[in-house]
């Protein structure tokens, strides 16, 4: 390659915009996974670094598999989950989503719900 052909081809990558060259990430959840609850919460929140379309959110447990409704339906940053009914034990949320770069990300989220103290 010419000096030429490599000097714009780094001065074009430098000039890419962040949010075209990375695929988002998952900035936080509500609950957060890892959390131990002593009931289901009342919804499930999901917030992404960039926006992006949530196309599948699926609770997995010792009841079976089941996929959770969210909104919104769209590109969005924060997404809901509305009564998500965690049952007594590890309960497993997986989602996935396609990003902004039209890539696919993909993640879990583990919440337990324990017994309540007596």
């Amino acid at each position: 390659m010419s000096r030429l052909f490599k000097a714009t081809l780094a001065i074009a990558l430098l000039t890419v915009p962040t949010s075209l060259a990375a695929h988002t990430a998952l900035r936080s959840s509500g609950p957060a996974s890892g959390s131990v609850l002593e009931q289901s919460p009342p919804a499930l929140t999901l917030t992404f670094l960039e926006p992006a379309t949530l196309t599948s959110l699926t609770l997995v447990n010792a009841s079976g598999e089941r996929r959770l409704p969210f909104a919104p339906r769209t590109k969005g940053r924060t997404f809901t989950s509305p009564k998500p009914v965690l049952v007594r034990g590890r309960n497993e949320v997986r989602w996935r989503a396609l990003s902004q770069d039209g890539h696919v990300v993909e993640g879990s989220l583990i919440i337990v719900i324990r017994p309540p103290r007596s």
